[in-house]
């Protein structure tokens, strides 16, 4: 692998954020819940992984 264990990982949770967001048509309760962590961690996640939001 050419990625470190970190790489790879934020790799993977930008990739599923990116698609729950995509298959909830942004709707940040349903794709928290989804993913099962509060909004507020899951904006901090979608922030640190630098996923762009509609209408951010």
């Amino acid at each position: 692998f050419d990625l470190s264990l970190r790489e790879a990982r934020d790799l993977f949770e930008k990739t599923y954020f990116e698609r729950l967001i995509e298959e909830e048509n942004g709707n940040m309760t349903r794709v928290a819940e989804r993913a099962g962590l509060e909004r507020t961690h899951l904006y901090r996640k979608i922030k640190l992984l630098g996923i762009k939001l509609r209408g951010n």
